[in-house]
Formats: C-alpha cells, sequence, structure tokens
C-alpha cells in the first residue's frame, strides 16, 4: 500500500500542476516538490519496513504476454536501488523549486520539466523492482528517453542538444545489446524473468559469455564504464544541475544494477570474466580522475569524477567475480558489500557536489572555475557543503567515502592474511585505489582552493549573497546522511550481507562487523579530540585572534592575477599523464619592450572521446562510400543484383 501511494504521489507532482500553473506558478512549484517528498518518504517508509522483515515480495500483474507475466518482485537488491531514487529524486525537486522556476524558466517547460522529472522517478523505480525481461526493458528504454528530454529541456541551448543526441545514439546502442542478451536467456534457456535465472545459467554452456558480454556491454553504456564513457561528460555537463545529480547520482547505478544482476545468474565465473570486469574498473577509475583534473569546466569535471567512482565500484565487483572464480569468500564478501556500499555513498556526496556547484554557476552565470575566488566570503554555506561533498568523494574521514573504500581495502588485506590468498588482484586493487584516492584529493584541493579561497578573480562579489534554502537544504539534508553513514556504517551492514548471499548463492562463513570496530574507532576519537580541543582552548582561550589576514606569500595586496589558476595548479599532474591528453593551447605573442597584455590558454581534452569520434567518423565515410558504390542509380546493376541473389538461393535449395 505505502509503495502505491509512493507512486500515486510522485505521478501527481509531475501531472496535478498542469491544472493551475497558469495562475498560480509559485504555489504550483511548492505543490509539486510536496507531492514528490510525500510520495518519496512514503516508499522509503515501504522499503524500511521490508528490509527489517527481510521479506521478500512479488506480485503479478495482469498482464500475460508471449514473454511471459509481467511482474515484480522486491527483494534485497531492489531495496538497496529505491533507496538513492528516493531520496536523491525528492532532493532534486525541492532543489529545482529556486534553481528551475516556473515564474523565470516558462510555463511550458517548467511544466515538461516536473513532469519529466516525475516520471524518470517512476521509471527508474520500476526498473529495479521488474522482474519479466520484456517489462524491464519497456521500463529502461522509457528511463532512457525521459533522461533525454531531461537533458535537452532547453531547446536554445545547442551544447545541450548536441550532449542529448549523442546520449541517445549511446543508449540505444546499449539497448539493442540487452536485446540480444535476454533474447538468448529466453531462446536458450527458458527464462523469463530475473527470478528464474539467478543461480541457474551453467557457465558451461554455449552462449554463457555471450550472455555476460552483451549485459556488460548494454548496462555498461548506461553506467559509464571505459570506453563506453563518452556520452557521459557532455550530457551531465550540459543538464540542469538538478538533472545532473540525478543522472551521476541515480541514473548510472542502473547500469551496475543491471551488471550485478546479469553476474548473478550464474554458478560459477571462469578467471577471465573477474579479470575483465577488474581491469576495467581499474581503468575508468584512473582515467576519469586524470581528465577530472583537467577540466575548467566544474559540471564536467564532476562528471569525470563519477566514471571515477563507477571504476571504484567495478573494481569491487570485479574483485567479488574474482573471489567467485578463485573460492576466495573474502574477496566476494568484502568486494561486492564495498562496491554496493559505495554505489549508495556516491548517490549521496556527488549530487551534494552538483547541487553545491549549481548554486555557484546560479549567482556567476559561468561554470568555468578559473572565474571564481573568495567565494567563501559571500556563500559560506556553499562553500561548507561544498567542502564536505569534497572531503567525503576523496575517500577521507569522517564520511561515507572513506567507508565503502575502507571496506575494498580491509577485504584484500584480509584476503592476504588468509588460507584463500589471490596476491594479484590484491596488489592491482590497493595500488589503483591508492592512486585514484590521492589524484581525487589533489583535484578537490584545486577546485576547492580556486573557486572558494583567494581573491575573486573575474566577478565582482559585492552583490552576491547565499543561495535561497530550497537549495540549500537539500545540501544540508544530504551532508547530515553522508556524516551517519561514514561514522556509523554498520546501519547497512545487514542489507549488504544479504545481497552478497544473492550474488553467491551459498552463505559466506565471514562476516562484516569490521563496519561496527570502524564507528567504535571513530567514538574513541571524537572523545579524545574534544577533550584535547577543550583542554586547548581553556588554556588558551585569552590569546585567540579571530579577526586576521592570511598570510598570501607576502604578496597582501597583489593583484588577483598572480593567484594559481586551474591549468597552473594542475600542470605536475598533467605532465605526468600527458599520454592520456590531447592539449590544445593559445598563446598571444609578445610585442615591444614593455608588455602591455599577455594571454595563454590551455585546454586539456579527453583523447579517448577524441579518438573515439575520429575513427567512427572514419568508419561512416568508408562506409557511405561503399554505399554509394552498392547503390549507383544505374537499372542494369540492380538486375544484376536480383539475378545473383536468385542464383544463389537455387544452388542452396539444389544442395
Amino acid at each position: 500500500m505505502l509503495f502505491l501511494v509512493s507512486i500515486c504521489c510522485i505521478l501527481g507532482a509531475g501531472i496535478l500542476p498542469f491544472f493551475w500553473a497558469s495562475t498560480q506558478p509559485i504555489l504550483s512549484d511548492k505543490f509539486s516538490t510536496t507531492m514528490h517528498i510525500i510520495g518519496s518518504l512514503s516508499g522509503l517508509i515501504f522499503v524500511f519496513i521490508q528490509i527489517s522483515y527481510q521479506s521478500t515480495i512479488q506480485y503479478m500483474l495482469p498482464l500475460q504476454t508471449m514473454f511471459g507475466t509481467f511482474s515484480v518482485r522486491f527483494d534485497t537488491m531492489s531495496m538497496l536501488f529505491l533507496i538513492p531514487i528516493y531520496i536523491i529524486s525528492a532532493m532534486s525537486s525541492l532543489y529545482s523549486i529556486s534553481y528551475w522556476p516556473t515564474l523565470t524558466k516558462g510555463l511550458s517547460v517548467s511544466l515538461k520539466y516536473r513532469l519529466y522529472l516525475s516520471f524518470f522517478t517512476l521509471f527508474m523505480l520500476l526498473l529495479v523492482i521488474a522482474d519479466n525481461f520484456i517489462m524491464f526493458l519497456i521500463c529502461w528504454e522509457i528511463m532512457s528517453l525521459l533522461a533525454y528530454f531531461l537533458i535537452t529541456i532547453d531547446e536554445f541551448n545547442d551544447e545541450s542538444q548536441s550532449a542529448g543526441y549523442l546520449y541517445i545514439i549511446a543508449t540505444h546502442s546499449g539497448v539493442i545489446a540487452l536485446f540480444g542478451m535476454f533474447a538468448i536467456l529466453q531462446t536458450h534457456f527458458g527464462f523469463y524473468d530475473f527470478s528464474s535465472a539467478i543461480g541457474n545459467v551453467n557457465v558451461n554452456l554455449d552462449f554463457a559469455s555471450a550472455i555476460f558480454l552483451l549485459g556488460l556491454f548494454g548496462f555498461g553504456i548506461k553506467a559509464g564504464i571505459f570506453p563506453l564513457y563518452f556520452w557521459l561528460p557532455n550530457a551531465h555537463a550540459s543538464a540542469p544541475v538538478a538533472v545532473s545529480a540525478l543522472l551521476s547520482g541515480v541514473m548510472i547505478k542502473m547500469g551496475i544494477y543491471g551488471i550485478v544482476r546479469v553476474i548473478s545468474f550464474f554458478i560459477s565465473i571462469p578467471h577471465w570474466w573477474g579479470w575483465l570486469v577488474f581491469g576495467l574498473g581499474i581503468i575508468s577509475g584512473i582515467l576519469g580522475v586524470v581528465y577530472a583534473i583537467a577540466q575548467h569546466d566544474i559540471k564536467k569535471l564532476l562528471a569525470y569524477h563519477s566514471i571515477e567512482n563507477i571504476g571504484i565500484i567495478v573494481i569491487g565487483v570485479g574483485l567479488a567475480m574474482l573471489g567467485k572464480s578463485y573460492h576466495n569468500d573474502i574477496l566476494i564478501l568484502f568486494g561486492l558489500a564495498g562496491a554496493l556500499f559505495h554505489i549508495i555513498n556516491h548517490s549521496l556526496f556527488k549530487p551534494l557536489l552538483f547541487y553545491s556547484a549549481g548554486s555557484m554557476i546560479e549567482k556567476y552565470h559561468t561554470r568555468n572555475i578559473s572565474h571564481y575566488g573568495g567565494i567563501i566570503k559571500v556563500q559560506p554555506l556553499t562553500a561548507l557543503f561544498f567542502l564536505i561533498g569534497a572531503v567525503a568523494i576523496s575517500g577521507l574521514p569522517p564520511f561515507n567515502g572513506f567507508a565503502s573504500e575502507w571496506l575494498l581495502y580491509l577485504g584484500m588485506f584480509k584476503s592476504l592474511l588468509s588460507t584463500q590468498n589471490a596476491l594479484l588482484p590484491v596488489i592491482g586493487g590497493v595500488l589503483a585505489l591508492s592512486v585514484i584516492g590521492g589524484l581525487a584529493l589533489a583535484c578537490f584541493v584545486k577546485v576547492f582552493g580556486i573557486s572558494f579561497l583567494g581573491k575573486p578573480r573575474h566577478i565582482e562579489l559585492s552583490n552576491i549573497k547565499e543561495s535561497a534554502w530550497p537549495m540549500l537544504l537539500p545540501m544540508a539534508i544530504l551532508s547530515v546522511i553522508c556524516f551517519i553513514l561514514g561514522v556509523f556504517p554498520f546501519v547497512v551492514e545487514e542489507l549488504l550481507s544479504r545481497i552478497v548471499l544473492i550474488f553467491n548463492h551459498q552463505p559466506i562463513n565471514f562476516k562484516l562487523e569490521a563496519m561496527t570496530d570502524l564507528s567504535y574507532a571513530y567514538m574513541w576519537f571524537f572523545s579524545l579530540f574534544a577533550l584535547i580541543a577543550g583542554i586547548l582552548f581553556y588554556t588558551f582561550r585569552d590569546k585567540i585572534q579571530m579577526n586576521i589576514d592570511t598570510w598570501a606569500c607576502a604578496f597582501p595586496y597583489g593583484s588577483s592575477k598572480i593567484q594559481y589558476t586551474p591549468a597552473s595548479l594542475a600542470e605536475m599532474i598533467m605532465g605526468l599523464f600527458s599520454w592520456t591528453l590531447k592539449s590544445r593551447h593559445n598563446e598571444l605573442s609578445v610585442k615591444g619592450i614593455f608588455v602591455k597584455k599577455y594571454q595563454y590558454y590551455l585546454h586539456q581534452n579527453d583523447k579517448i572521446i577524441y579518438f573515439l569520434i575520429k575513427t567512427t567518423d572514419a568508419f561512416l565515410v568508408y562506409a557511405s562510400k561503399i554505399r554509394t558504390l552498392i547503390h549507383n542509380g544505374y537499372m542494369g546493376i540492380y538486375v544484376l543484383y536480383i539475378f545473383t541473389a536468385l542464383i544463389i538461393m537455387l544452388l542452396y535449395v539444389g544442395q
């Protein structure tokens, strides 16, 4: 009943504003948001009740087809993915009151925006509970189309339109692969739904590897795994901020959901499957953060960090697959639990960062980091929330990003100490996560330092004020949840353990008790920190000066032009990874003895995307030339084609 209430409220949030938005636009926005929040709260209550009862619910819908009966299934894995959908969709709806108001954006566009947002949420909800393959594909396709409508909602923005075209090409390429995968499962194995396929596909049978590879390709495009991420940076950067938060925080996780579901079909896993997924995760994580450091566009930078975090998640999934193939229970438990926990965590701190970035973009009307500076003086709350998100995404304590990455580290180290040794994946995983974490920290030192600290570069701050409460409240809520999950990670311990059981098909002797140990360690640390801080404050309370100038490298009155730029601050790291980047620079030549003006622009582009686009373009040109030769317009040639086809068919029949 609660789930149906949530569905009805979310539908109402998109449909009902059409009736009075023309006369009461402000009230219409608030009503839509209220309905969406009520629906999300109802859904969350339903999810937490089902998790506490540890029950699996399955409903058969009154729709019988040649591909089986449409059915929905609420199992533990579905519950896990329902949580971020409800939370982030509600936060994006609330955020949109100020960021996408009807009064300033226009009635028609705002009504479509609210409608698409609610239906996008609805079909993601239906997707993760769909049990029948055809119902799943229908929800997948509608979800993808609604994402395209949201990306291209601004019809006069050429950037968003081109990003939408690239996205729709990518997502339909993935759908073709998924159709092939489900067709094989139906025709060769006789399965029409997920519940019947889980744990019942023998990897030694024909087409087993084809199922895995088609699923990895189809779902990997949506997730943004290397090298299938080519659509992601532009789509996330061009969409409205609240939509970017949903795309990055929730939609790309649907790809991970599909990959984990497909892997759970198989009784056992070949070694090369695990190594393939593990390797793709390492490459995605490292290249994602390297390309993020090179960006000047704050939304594109955050988009590349989505690729990085998907890489971390895929590393965990790869470790679990390797553990299953080598019969290492520790890698299975900690690898998959860490990956699933990081899915939850990334769905929280990444929207937090997008919302904070949107707060700056709304005020300064630019996404270029090099135009910011000193923002903390006029937007202290935005700066605080961005800092919390930056600490979380960098994998630093005490926030949730550290807790999930710590699970992966702990699983690898425990695996070395056990009798079920797995040296190569442990070494590769530890090195990869260390490099990714260090580069992520360097990236956000750059972003936070240039954007919020120092002096204003190109923007006057005197008339800038903090964002409105509908934009700040979602940031505050997500910040609190990031802290709670970081300090008390044991709250998801039981849920993760039950999902691992679905993946492994049999109980594991080890438990995730280390998550409780982490909470105890935090309690001791906070108690000791409070004691020392109290003693220091009591001792030096009379000597503390609150108003003091920041030391500025002996240039307290210098020009803002002497400050670091994004390119100069990241120059050393970019030099180390120059082989992955396509550099482009413009330089104004110096003339005369006394130089009045000098400009130098450096842009680092994604070499992988450039190579893919160039290769695809060359292939299409070559294919068009072949087509021109075949279809040349001469009637005699077409008669020859028909005659040749008849001869071939006659020869075939004669055999």
